[in-house]
């Protein structure tokens, strides 16, 4: 694929100059007709049993003041009066029953929660048991009292819509009794506790995204957010405000907070977002950044690498493919076919290698791919056009380009891409090898077309400790 960055209003978008021309080639040397199959399967969902704030994140206070969802309703917890402050926390869940019952076994295990609030007193939480009501009472679901990878507020019905629209990886309503940290004092019992480590849905001058129909908040696993809401209501929801505080309620907020007890690896599958490319952060919003989601899915290709050259004669061609990819938040995005594009030689930004290409050395310096990845070792790099699918096998974009590669690892164990255009750093363990799926958001003429469905009009999905057989 070419990727020209161009500027159009905010966006850096991949540029696609190719020319598909329909002049004569017959001119392609042809090798030696060799197939190769690609396999990774990681279906499980990411889900998480315990978060922890970090000593780099900053912890805030949300005071009263109107709700930026509805400015009419005011005093709320809900506003952009925001009170920088300190504080530390640790959680652990058990999500053992996802519906609501009086037995249900949902547990938080290990609870260390210190905060000060804006009067000056320095808070503690130190157990929450969590509620576990009845199916059916109350305004929704508690999913049993804790649940993992749940979509919530906005118009989801699920919590206060004065919240916008997220993803909670996790979330817990429970029974907690507030005290002074500094004496060990209760001040205040059995109070209602909600807590949420959720995407981050404030900007970078914390004003809270109104986006309650559309999920507009920040789903990069390293920006993820932890709130603790104390509200000034019983459990029947009448007014009762929280003791000891300076108004009633407690709303503290966590930034850049760490997840872990994963069931399972979290880095196997996964996109990268929008944002600054990591090699040249000055290019944003981009698809090479460390912005990263979480995601889970499987991938099937079988390539045949029968010419060398370019010419639209090329017999290069996919034998088989199968996409599944899901995000956290339930989006499924499928591919069943691609038709390998046969260019005429010497045309577009530099050669496709017939299509299908093997054992080549690409993007860095190289001159083949963009300058926005490091150099690296392509196994097998290909050129097509596709339909994407959602999980029901809808089409939400017909014949859209795409980009595949599986390479050599372009990334660190925590995620961030190398960033050497020279030197081929990345890691050409046999283990370590990653397959990147790319839709960028241009038609196959270069124009600006966004890929529908995608939410940021495009798509560079990963998968890491892909197999690869000759």
């Amino acid at each position: 694929m070419i990727f020209t960055f161009i500027k159009k209003g905010s966006l850096l978008f991949l540029g696609l100059a190719f020319i598909l021309s329909c002049s004569d080639d017959s001119t392609s040397s042809k090798t030696s007709n060799e197939e190769r199959v690609t396999t990774a399967s990681y279906n499980d969902i990411v889900e998480f049993s315990g978060s922890k704030s970090t000593t780099t994140g900053k912890v805030y206070e949300v005071l009263p003041g109107p709700a930026v969802m509805n400015p009419a309703m005011n005093p709320t917890p809900f506003s952009d009066n925001i009170n920088t402050t300190e504080g530390s926390y640790t959680l652990k869940v058990s999500d053992t029953d996802a519906g609501d019952s009086p037995n249900s076994q949902d547990a938080a295990t290990e609870v260390s929660i210190m905060f000060t609030g804006n009067n000056g007193t320095k808070y503690k939480i130190d157990n929450i048991n969590i509620i576990h009501k009845e199916n059916g009472t109350g305004d929704h679901t508690f999913y049993g009292g804790v649940g993992l990878n749940k979509m919530m507020h906005g118009n989801t019905s699920i919590g206060n819509n004065l919240m916008p629209k997220m993803l909670a990886y996790i979330t817990l309503w429970g029974l907690a009794d507030l005290k002074d940290a500094n004496t060990g004092a209760v001040l205040a019992t059995n109070r209602v506790i909600h807590v949420m480590t959720a995407t981050n849905v404030r900007d970078e001058n914390l004003g809270m995204i109104p986006s309650a129909e559309t999920d507009s908040s920040d789903h990069n696993f390293w920006k993820a957010q932890t709130h603790v809401i104390l509200p000034p209501q019983d459990m029947q929801g009448n007014m009762d405000p929280v003791p000891g505080t300076n108004h009633g309620f407690l709303h503290m907020m966590f930034e850049d907070v760490v997840l872990f007890d994963s069931n399972r690896d979290l880095s196997l599958a996964y996109e990268i977002l929008p944002g600054p490319a990591a090699i040249n952060p000055a290019m944003s919003p981009t698809p090479f950044s460390d912005r990263i989601g979480l995601a889970s899915g499987s991938l099937t290709l079988k390539t045949n690498d029968v010419d060398e050259n370019d010419s639209e004669q090329s017999e290069d061609s996919v034998e088989e493919f199968a996409l599944r990819f899901e995000r956290l938040d339930g989006t499924v995005f499928t591919m069943d076919a691609i038709n390998i594009i046969h260019k005429a030689e010497g045309t577009g930004d530099h050669t496709f290698f017939g299509g299908i290409g093997y054992d080549k050395e690409m993007h860095g310096d190289t001159g083949i791919g963009t300058g926005l990845m490091p150099k690296m070792l392509a196994y097998v790099t290909l050129w097509g056009i596709a339909d994407l699918k959602d999980g029901a096998g809808n089409v939400l974009a017909s014949n859209r380009l795409v980009h595949i590669m599986i390479a050599s690892r372009a990334r660190t164990e925590n995620l961030a891409l190398i960033t050497d255009l020279s030197t081929d750093q990345t890691d050409h363990s046999a283990d370590k090898m990653e397959a990147h799926v790319i839709l960028p958001p241009q038609d196959t003429a270069g124009n600006m077309d966004p890929v529908a469905g995608t939410g940021h009009g495009f798509l560079h999905l990963m998968f890491e400790e892909v197999t690869l057989q000759k």
